[in-house]
């Protein structure tokens, strides 16, 4: 008989597995579509640096004409050419480039930074940032609960969310990494609220630095290591205490995520002058305006229409409360920032993606309240467990069956409706008059906060 101490381990096997074969399906490297659209910007930090030796991309314009498209950058007030992402995936990314790079030069492929090799090592690196983020959810999760309720989450967190999606079919995206970083700093922040040592601070800061420099709004993450461990005014009384009486200890964190950083502060003070620099031009926040409802439920992006597993894990928040206290404030009130905030962009559907994208990084903290409603269904009847189980296996299948819908644009990426939703549910053709279906989104009154 398996040992139960090991179904976690044999659930991560077998996630690599099935994700390392599904991308290879898949294969979006193969063509060289990973290094596309919004991951040029991400990704053109490391070709300027290692190949072109030249971060002002002057460069850009002795280049051949099959370079059109590849790297995107916007004129700064000086004049000069800025990239609108930050280097955080990039400096993810930078091993696997260099292996990449070194393979190029001994191989048939160009080494321009945009040939095969390059787009497997992404492959390769959003495969393996999924592999670090799922171990040190099982870490975390192994505090508070059983080995099969840890090994049933972290399947669901794959299978039935579009994080495989981003992990390994679209893993130039920022998502997977800042899932990984989220999962680590879970793990630390726990760590933390047990031992304020300086290298539990020094591992805070950065963390923090990294979650800043691959996603700046990603700021918010704080608030978790801020609260933990706040339960009512008293518990928020003594959590002061315990923040004063570490405050050199904080402060130090904070030294060490500037510190990190200060690589993009540095690259924006060499190209613009500035050392905080705005790069997204007119695009914005509407926090008077935010568009919370149509996040969380439209037919064209809405979280819990193309991931309704989450919705056991809002409801677990209530067994949350009861099983790990300590937790219930600070996820609770990093969820509710973070919809309010991601959800107040001015494209509030975030472009073509496979349903809310900004919210995968958050599944990392969500695994608590859906590990404890999971917890709780274990402990029913065998009939209520069997349906359960039923639920979450007809989810999974919902979810794969719709990735397959996305990659053939039978799932439209930004012009869902309710029409075209359920006219295209579970099928894998194109209905009559589907294009009349869809509902184009205006981008341009977005941009103004409509």
């Amino acid at each position: 008989m398996i040992r139960t101490t090991i179904y976690p381990k044999i659930s991560i096997f077998l996630i690599v597995i099935v994700a390392g074969w599904y991308g290879i399906k898949v294969a979006k490297w193969r063509t060289n579509e990973i290094i596309n659209h919004d991951v040029v910007s991400y990704y053109a930090y490391l070709p300027a640096i290692f190949i072109y030796h030249d971060l002002s991309f002057e460069f850009i314009s002795g280049l051949p004409e099959n370079f059109e498209g590849r790297i995107w950058t916007h004129s700064a007030e000086n004049g000069k050419q800025v990239l609108k992402m930050t280097m955080g995936n990039s400096l993810l990314w930078t091993p696997f480039f260099l292996a990449a790079h070194g393979y190029a030069h001994f191989s048939e492929y160009k080494a321009d930074g945009y040939t095969l090799p390059y787009s497997i090592a992404i492959f390769i690196a959003g495969l393996f940032y999924l592999v670090i983020g799922l171990i040190f959810l099982n870490k975390t999760l192994k505090f508070y609960f059983s080995d099969l309720t840890i090994a049933l989450v972290l399947i669901l967190l794959v299978f039935a969310t579009n994080l495989l999606h981003y992990a390994v079919v679209e893993p130039g995206m920022s998502h997977i990494y800042s899932f990984c970083l989220f999962s680590i700093y879970l793990f630390v922040t726990i760590k933390w609220s047990t031992n304020q040592s300086w290298s539990n601070s020094i591992k805070l800061g950065l963390l923090t630095g990294l979650i800043i420099l691959v996603r700046p709004s990603n700021i918010i993450v704080v608030l978790v290591p801020l609260l933990w461990g706040v339960t009512g005014i008293k518990n928020f009384k003594e959590k002061l205490q315990i923040l004063f009486k570490n405050r050199y200890r904080i402060i130090c964190a904070a030294f060490v995520g500037l510190i990190v950083f200060s690589l993009q502060m540095i690259y924006w003070k060499s190209v613009t002058g500035d050392l905080l620099y705005y790069s997204y031009g007119d695009e914005g926040f509407f926090f008077l305006h935010p568009h919370i409802i149509d996040g969380l439920f439209s037919y064209r992006k809405g979280w819990l229409i193309y991931t309704p597993v989450m919705l056991f894990a809002l409801f677990g928040f209530w067994y949350l409360r009861k099983q790990i206290p300590d937790s219930f404030v600070p996820v609770l009130v990093f969820l509710i920032v973070n919809i309010y905030l991601v959800f107040s962009w001015w494209c509030w559907w975030y472009g073509g993606s496979f349903g809310a994208r900004i919210l995968v990084e958050s599944y990392a903290f969500l695994s608590l309240p859906l590990a404890a409603v999971i917890q709780k269904i274990s402990k029913k009847r065998r009939i209520m467990r069997s349906i359960f189980i039923i639920i979450f296996g007809f989810l999974v299948w919902v979810n794969i069956f719709q990735m397959r819908q996305y990659r053939i644009s039978l799932l439209h990426w930004d012009s869902m409706s309710k029409k075209a939703y359920w006219g295209i549910f579970l099928k894998g053709h194109f209905p009559d008059k589907y294009q009349e279906m869809l509902d184009t989104p205006d981008y341009e009154e977005a941009k103004m906060g409509r």
